[in-house]
């Protein structure tokens, strides 16, 4: 007999969903997603150079080993975050994004930012801020 099993097929991923969360989210790593970023804005990934997407593509693996009270807890221009107020936003946000929701940033290359927003453990990637000119860095 064969120690190994035949694999079930793979499911079509139409709109997956994150899994949902049981318990406190703040002890669990970030889930990344670009499900509300659009293209044309100056702002998409499609707007990176290949250093930027590199430094992207890396952060965002260093992070997925922290949990989000570690991300929260460290400083905001190292792997931490911070809030931006919406007014200090110059980019286009999408329009169905509400005013309640609190705007993060997490610097990503240097102290360029991805900007987006935190639901639960996914951090919705909105925008990213490869030239500084995103919202007003004060």
């Amino acid at each position: 007999m064969s120690k190994f099993r035949a694999q079930p097929k793979k499911a079509k991923f139409g709109n997956p969903t994150p899994p949902p969360v049981s318990g406190d989210a703040d002890k669990l790593p970030p889930i990344f997603s670009f499900e509300y970023m659009t293209d044309g804005t100056g702002y998409s990934v499609n707007c990176c150079d290949s250093d930027n997407r590199s430094a992207l593509a890396s952060k965002m693996f260093i992070l997925s080993r922290m949990t989000w009270m570690q991300i929260r807890l460290a400083h905001r221009h190292g792997l931490g975050s911070e809030k931006i107020s919406r007014s200090s936003v110059t980019a286009p946000l999408p329009s169905k994004l509400t005013d309640e929701v609190e705007i993060l940033a997490i610097r990503y290359n240097g102290k360029r930012p991805m900007i987006g927003f935190r639901e639960g453990r996914v951090f919705n990637i909105l925008l990213i801020d490869h030239d500084f000119s995103a919202y007003d860095h004060g």
